[in-house]
């Protein structure tokens, strides 16, 4: 993601879009999206690829979206650089999501906690950031149980309009809070029941170990955000040119 931000080619994103899906195949995890969930993803990639088709006029015209008929129009017209600024945000959040799914998906929290801990971070942050990692698919299955109970009452979620989507996040976001903050509170009591913040050091039941196949792509890691570093300054205007 750091590379791609430096270098925000959408071909690129696409490139490692599908690299995503491969390891997704490759880790044997399934996408694990429900439908309403494919879809919000797609319209609000589509919704940032128009905004950007709209609101960029410069650049070559290709087009417009509402042509000339009769004396009406055209409006909306559509150019090259919008077009691709459209294409370079809209892919980008996809790979952000994508990849973000399957980071969580591949990753154990308590061996990341451990290796974050040998990177000299202490492990009250750590542990933070497991917290939530082991948090998110709890709290998605509490929202899903809140969806169906506000169906069994009528209730529907409907975003038409300012004030139903005000109404949804209200009937949503109050049960979720008062869920997280029961949920909080025990966790505190079982972390200082276990003597969590007492030393200084912590002792752990797993360890991480470091093995080839991380030597391997941390180097690949470091090798393309070098070569995004170039693209971006200009040091590589061959293949800049076929990204762009």
């Amino acid at each position: 993601m750091v590379g791609i931000i430096v270098y925000p080619s959408w071909k690129l994103s696409i490139v490692l879009l599908f690299i995503v899906f491969i390891e997704f195949r490759v880790a044997k995890v399934s996408i694990r999206l429900t439908k309403g969930r494919t879809k919000f993803i797609v319209i609000f990639s589509v919704l940032l690829l128009l905004v950007q088709v709209l609101v960029t006029t410069n650049g070559v015209l290709l087009g417009f979206i509402i042509p000339q008929i009769g004396g009406f129009g055209p409006l909306f017209p559509i150019t090259d650089f919008g077009l691709v600024r459209g294409l370079a945000i809209s892919s980008r959040f996809l790979l952000l999501v994508f990849s973000s799914m399957l980071f969580v998906s591949v990753t154990d929290p308590t061996l990341l906690a451990h290796s974050l801990t040998r990177l000299r971070i202490p492990y009250r942050y750590s542990f933070s950031l497991v917290i939530a990692l082991r948090f998110l698919p709890l709290f998605d299955l509490e929202n899903h149980t809140v969806r169906m109970a506000q169906k069994s009452r009528g209730i529907t979620a409907e975003v038409t309009s300012l004030s139903k989507i005000i109404r949804t996040v209200q009937y949503t976001f109050f049960p979720l809070l008062v869920s997280a903050l029961s949920r909080v509170d025990s966790l505190s009591m079982s972390m200082d029941g276990r003597g969590f913040g007492y030393s200084a050091d912590r002792s752990y039941l797993r360890k991480s170990s470091w093995s080839v196949s991380d030597t391997i792509v941390t180097a690949l890691t470091i090798c393309f955000l070098v070569v995004c570093l170039f693209l971006a300054a200009g040091y590589l205007p061959e293949i800049s040119s076929f990204l762009t």
